[in-house]
């Protein structure tokens, strides 16, 4: 299952990881287009902030050794990646620990089950919210587009943002987000009201998994329930298109939680070879 999750994401394609290589000390050497090394030690070339799952890494015994390697120190890597990695070697000292987690849904053949395997509480109250927003926005659209008026339109929500969400998105975020989405799969989703976008979600789309890798909203519509009913429109969507699984991605929001989401467990690998 999970393995599904990591293996149709956007992380582990190069255009990802080339996307991303503005935000890379100029100074560390790169290894293996995955990887940096530094003195001896291996981690992976992008920043966890920006990159939620990791390539399965692999080395041979020949190759940690023609490179020096004398320690790898890698991050957001499931379960079943550090079991692959350590079946294939010995090392002196290995250290596991339990870090960020992701949060996914199975998803069901329609919208009907699902939202009978949410609980009573949980389906009560995004009616109540769905209903709040319907009865404020009476002409809105759900969209998806891969146009770069909407992509502007985004970021500058995006950018009006309330707190460290608004702070994020500097010039060079938005530079790392353009190459993006001039990449196949990735799109905006929005909800569109008297011509204006008043939530959108920046998602990766595959033929089994639909991955948010961020939203944003207009905070002085926040009392009318948006991002929750934009959420659902993505839900709604992914089903339709009889899409397996839809990822959250990392963070432990609780409105993922809300809509039923399950925990992806990742894991810090430290090795001393």
């Amino acid at each position: 299952m999970v393995k599904d999750l990591v293996a149709n994401s956007p992380f582990i394609n190069l255009e990802f990881i080339e996307a991303g290589e503005l935000f890379n000390e100029s100074n560390v050497e790169k290894l293996f287009d995955y990887y940096k090394i530094d003195s001896g030690s291996v981690s992976f070339n992008l920043n966890r902030d920006f990159v939620d799952y990791r390539i399965t890494p692999f080395f041979s015994t020949e190759q940690i050794s023609e490179l020096n390697i004398n320690n790898f120190d890698l991050d957001s890597l499931s379960y079943f990646q550090v079991s692959e990695f350590l079946n294939h070697h010995s090392f002196s000292s290995i250290k596991i620990e339990k870090s960020d987690i992701a949060v996914y849904l199975q998803l069901p053949d329609n919208y009907d089950f699902y939202l009978k395997s949410l609980s009573k509480k949980n389906r009560h109250e995004l009616k109540r919210k769905k209903r709040v927003f319907e009865d404020k926005f009476d002409d809105f659209s759900y969209e998806q587009s891969k146009d770069k008026t909407v992509f502007d339109e985004f970021i500058t929500l995006h950018r009006n943002s309330t707190g460290e969400k608004g702070d994020y998105m500097t010039e060079e975020i938005e530079k790392f987000y353009k190459a993006l989405f001039e990449e196949d799969k990735w799109a905006i989703h929005y909800l569109k009201h008297k011509d204006s976008m008043i939530a959108g979600a920046f998602v990766y789309e595959t033929e089994k998994v639909d991955y948010l890798y961020n939203s944003c909203r207009d905070h002085n519509l926040d009392e009318f329930n948006t991002g929750t009913y934009l959420n659902d429109q993505l839900l709604q969507n992914s089903i339709k298109k009889s899409k397996q699984y839809f990822d959250f991605l990392k963070g432990e929001e609780k409105y993922k939680f809300h809509f039923g989401g399950e925990v992806h467990q990742l894991y810090d690998l430290k090795i001393k070879v």
